[in-house]
């Protein structure tokens, strides 16, 4: 998905804090970060796709890679549920420092949002 694309959803689905009346260095700004947080959500997205199975926010940053590099997994998660891209499907399962935390799976809209990177 391209930036404008993530723009809509965002703008629609009111995660996106950018104006497109703001001037050019704010919009170019926030393009750069969408933009390198956009691979970070395809990233998870795809390991979504690739495991077909209901995981964590946390076992999805582990098995995608992104909690070893410190990334914030679970900001792009939140952002991939508000996106309707990954569901919560009512299972919960306990964190590695024991609290119970949501599983969530991916839509068909997430895949969708997958298919012309493939």
């Amino acid at each position: 998905m391209n930036y404008n694309e993530w723009a809509d959803v965002g703008h629609a689905n009111g995660w996106l804090d950018v104006r497109r009346s703001d001037s050019n260095t704010s919009t170019e700004g926030a393009k750069d970060v969408t933009i390198r947080a956009g691979s970070q959500r395809t990233i998870l997205l795809e390991t979504y796709a690739l495991y077909g199975t209901a995981m964590t926010d946390e076992v999805v940053g582990i098995l995608s890679g992104l909690r070893s590099k410190n990334a914030g997994y679970w900001k792009r998660c939140s952002e991939l549920r508000r996106a309707g891209f990954i569901v919560a499907t009512g299972e919960t399962r306990q964190s590695l420092n024991g609290s119970m935390q949501q599983c969530c799976r991916i839509t068909d809209s997430g895949r969708q949002a997958l298919a012309p990177l493939s």
